[in-house]
């Protein structure tokens, strides 16, 4: 590894080196922003295009940004027509004069006026651009995706391409569960263990876009070796107020309620919004083993119905003190539960047997209350310039789950007179979680080439979370429970994380470049306490230590090959650090086929993140190639084997070898007749895990080689029509795929979607059905050479919403650019937006 350093750090040198002397030949550029003429409000997306004043040739062209402003370069001394066009709008066209006395030229604001003969020809509604390229991420606008009304965080992401959530609530991108989810640029108390049940929870209405980051660069953390996902929340900062009501009802009995405001001015910008929403939805499984050693077999087939109801809600502001000083402050909160029943018969017999030899039957009853509270501030002072400043923020809350499980098993034997039993078991476990971020970042463009960054983050977390369990083995209905001191166990988790990172970035005519380097140091600290552990300390073992330091390069090179096509070529090293529950090394028998149980001698995977980007753009349509190569170690992999003990299924995880997945997505936006938009999503990937054998509790337990290639599809398509009519459909497509041991079964589903306004967009009603098929379903087949396992889960069924918004508000047109800032300098790295 300290070679790749070297390698890196001299390859890095020598490319500076030879770029420094092609800064004295930089050449000319023109950058400005696109304005209506009648709302006086900037226009995002409008085309720009440069061209030769004497002969009309094409030398240059862009595409707005969201805040309506472009930046141009590569110019050669001569005389130029900058056209803005956009569609209901008039062609703007400035002519400039490029020269060595005069380089540069910043337009300001460019004002496009109203086409009435092209609106009073077609009366269509105008969106912005769904999915947006940028250095290192991709961003998808989703408060417009009619899929996602009066859906959840969950239904938004698993709309995301290349973004999957199973029945269990696990993210995964591009086939890898290892993947960070943050909300506004922050964890925000989201944890591997409490994550799934708060975007479950969370609402669709408050999430304005997704932020896909696969290759991070070393400003961001190094966890997640298969990137980032950043949910970012609606914050509208229009002068004036503005606000929405928004109601909804679903087919599977569930409804939702919520309300948010906005207000802005130049001294102070505030938020405030407050949903509650109740869900009700079926599920199911089905799961067949057969075991070997003592040819016998545990066939269930279950449904399950889930109850939940939750109050989310959010406000803040920011102040501004001077026009150099913003002062933060901000409260996101979440208060709920849900109910959930099931009932499960599981079969037991003989391999081949035409009947059961004996049947349990098991009603659970699982009441969960959480709680979630996070809080954060911040301080931003600029230097003069909206490009040079220091940003300080903290961010802190605590997650508190407290969870209720209730069994009742009654079991019949067939073969032979035994009577039949009945056993009644209580197990609540309290989950307690806290987490607390600190960050510090400095930043300094310096000129048109250089940019500097650098900054500190420390991230601290505590978990406390004891499970307890009563028992009762001749009532059904537990009225002789008595405390099981087996099953007790109190799990505490402590992680502190210190971060330091250094980024520069250069720039010179058609060639960037972006090295960066952050050092991470992390302690961690385990305990794991049995009932007898829990009343006499003195009976405790030493907590579990390990504290480690790493170094996490990146470096990004980019190409602007001609004005409409980009070529980028990155690389990063990520980590993936096992979480809370993978280390406690207690043993959980709530589920009856399997015992799942932690490691707490798991180390870190590591993986080397290559990638190259390719992005091409015509008038209507765009084409992004990224091919991506990923070697890992030491790969943290969930393995199942049968004790030769007991008898029974155990489940735990390993470092099990090394894996590389490797692999092309594929994205193309097309826009046809001005009305259709589709957004195609192609992801290829080759997987291959190497072959490994672990001795636990006397069995060997062995993984042969595996090599996989999967593939999954989305096709987005959006029809707007007049009458402000909005159509939408989703297509979803996954291929099969390798996981330990086994494999998972492809699977797709369909979603769509429509959307009705009135009253000069004011009123609006969509209706979108998910799983038209319902079809989504995770089929998974494991085995052994002492077992074999068929598992079948789903969560929801095709199910229709309805959704009723109204917007007000006296927006006004946008509050005037502070001094000190150019909202026009649109900062550019190698022709992507960074």
């Amino acid at each position: 590894m300290k070679k790749l350093y070297k390698d890196v750090t001299a390859a890095l040198l020598l490319l500076i080196a030879t770029l420094l002397p092609l800064t004295a030949a930089a050449q000319g550029t023109v950058k400005g922003r696109a304005v209506s003429k009648t709302t006086n409000e900037s226009l995002p997306f409008v085309n720009v295009k440069v061209t030769n004043a004497g002969n009309g040739e094409f030398a240059a062209g862009a595409i707005t940004d969201e805040k309506g402003t472009f930046n141009i370069t590569g110019l050669k001394n001569g005389k130029y027509n900058v056209t803005l066009s956009y569609v209901g709008y008039k062609n703007a066209v400035k002519t400039i004069e490029v020269s060595a006395q005069k380089p540069h030229h910043n337009l300001q604001a460019i004002y496009l006026a109203d086409d009435s003969h092209t609106l009073q020809e077609v009366k269509v509604t105008g969106r912005r651009s769904e999915m947006k390229l940028e250095v290192d991420r991709k961003t998808f606008s989703v408060d417009q995706v009619i899929a996602n009304s009066g859906g959840t965080a969950s239904d938004v992401l698993n709309n995301i391409p290349s973004v999957e959530i199973d029945n269990d609530g696990t993210v995964s991108l591009k086939g890898n569960s290892s993947v960070e989810v943050w909300i506004n640029g922050k964890a925000s108390g989201l944890t591997s263990d409490n994550r799934g049940e708060i975007l479950q929870q969370m609402p669709a209405e408050s999430i304005e876009k997704i932020e896909v980051i696969d290759n991070p660069s070393s400003k961001y953390s190094a966890e997640g070796t298969a990137g980032i996902i950043n949910i970012v929340l609606k914050r509208d900062r229009k002068a004036g107020y503005y606000g929405s009501v928004q109601a909804g009802v679903r087919t599977t009995g569930g409804y939702n309620l919520s309300g948010n405001i906005n207000y802005s001015s130049g001294l102070f910008d505030a938020y405030a919004n407050i949903s509650y929403r109740r869900g009700r939805s079926k599920g199911g499984a089905i799961s067949q083993q057969e075991y070997f050693q003592n040819n016998q077999y545990q066939n269930y087939e279950s449904e399950s119905l889930n109850k939940r109801h939750n109050v989310f809600g959010r406000f803040g502001g920011t102040y501004h003190p001077t026009k150099f000083d913003d002062i933060t402050l901000g409260f996101m909160g979440m208060i709920g539960g849900s109910d959930n029943n099931s009932d499960i018969p599981y079969h037991y017999g003989t391999i081949g047997a035409t009947s059961d030899s004996r049947l349990t039957t098991r009603h659970s009853n699982s009441k969960d209350k959480m709680r979630m509270l996070n809080f954060e501030a911040g301080y931003k002072h600029q230097f003069g310039r909206d490009t040079h400043f220091i940003d300080f923020s903290f961010n802190g809350g605590n997650w508190r789950m407290d969870n209720d499980n209730y069994y009742q098993d009654s079991t019949v034997y067939f073969d032979t007179a035994d009577p039949n039993e009945y056993v009644y078991q209580y197990r609540p476990m309290f989950m307690r979680n806290r987490r607390y971020e600190v960050r510090l970042d400095y930043e300094n463009k310096i000129d048109d080439h250089w940019k500097v960054q650098a900054g500190y983050n420390g991230d601290f977390s505590h978990e406390n979370t004891p499970q307890e369990s009563w028992v009762d083995s001749t009532d059904y209905f537990g009225s002789h429970a008595v405390e099981d001191e087996q099953y007790f166990n109190r799990f505490i988790y402590d992680n502190q994380i210190h971060s330091l990172y250094a980024i520069a970035t250069f720039n010179t005519g058609k060639f960037g470049v972006q090295a960066g380097l952050r050092g991470e140091y992390w302690k961690v600290n385990t305990e794991s306490y049995n009932y007898q552990q829990e009343k006499n300390p003195e009976l405790r073992t030493e907590p579990f230590k390990k504290d480690y330091f790493q170094l996490f390069p990146s470096l990004f090179l980019s190409y602007q090959i001609t004005p409409t096509q980009q070529l980028q070529l990155n690389y990063t090293r990520r980590l993936r650090r096992p979480w809370g529950g993978q280390l406690n090394s207690f043993k959980n028998t709530r589920d009856a086929t399997i015992v799942e149980y932690g490691n707490p001698q798991l180390t870190p995977e590591f993986t080397n993140s290559f990638s190259l980007n390719y992005l091409k753009t015509w008038d209507q349509h765009t084409l992004s190639l990224s091919a991506y190569y990923r070697p890992t170690t030491d790969v943290i992999q969930r393995i199942r084997y049968q004790s030769s003990t007991d008898g029974m299924m155990y489940s735990t995880n390993e470092n099990v070898a090394k894996s590389v997945r490797t692999g092309l997505e594929i994205v193309v936006k097309n826009k046809f007749w001005k009305c259709l938009d589709l957004t195609s999503t192609v992801n290829l990937y080759y997987y291959h895990l190497n072959g490994f054998e672990y001795v636990i509790d006397g069995q060997t337990v062995t993984g042969d080689s595996d090599n996989s290639f999967t593939w999954s599809a989305r096709v987005l398509a959006s029809l707007i029509l007049p009458y402000d009519i909005s159509l939408q459909s989703t297509f979803n497509l996954r291929s099969r795929e390798v996981v330990s041991q086994g494999y998972r079964k492809s699977n797709y589903n369909i979603e769509l979607g429509l959307r009705k306004s009135f009253f000069d967009k004011k009123l609006s009603l969509s209706i979108n059905c998910r799983d038209v098929l319902n079809s989504r379903r995770w089929k998974t087949i494991t085995s052994s050479d002492t077992f074999s396992r068929y598992q079948e889960n789903w969560r929801h069924g095709r199910e229709v919403n309805f959704t009723l918004t109204w917007n007000f508000g006296n927006m006004k047109s946008k509050k005037p650019q502070r001094e000190g800032s150019d909202e026009s300098d649109s900062e550019s790295f190698g022709g992507y937006e960074n």
